[in-house]
């Protein structure tokens, strides 16, 4: 079972050149009771990833879920 999964999350930011996708269609899933590491250069989406998995931040489209609870909605 998983504790964190993600389905083709989005996120787009409003910005003065137009808008800029930060994440662009990202699935994840993360077991429980494992050692997940996520890694990119810099400006990859990242920190916005881990917002939104963690729900400080909701994706503009796509599906979060904790356990049994789902974070996106």
């Amino acid at each position: 079972m998983s504790l964190v999964e993600a389905a083709d999350v989005r996120r787009v930011f409003p910005a003065g050149g137009g808008p800029v996708e930060a994440l662009r269609g990202v699935s994840v899933a993360v077991p429980e009771r494992s050692l997940t590491v996520l890694r990119g250069p810099s400006g990859s989406g990242k920190t916005t990833l881990v917002n939104i998995l963690g729900g400080l931040d909701l994706p503009s489209s796509g599906t979060v879920r904790f356990g049994d609870v789902e974070l996106s909605g």
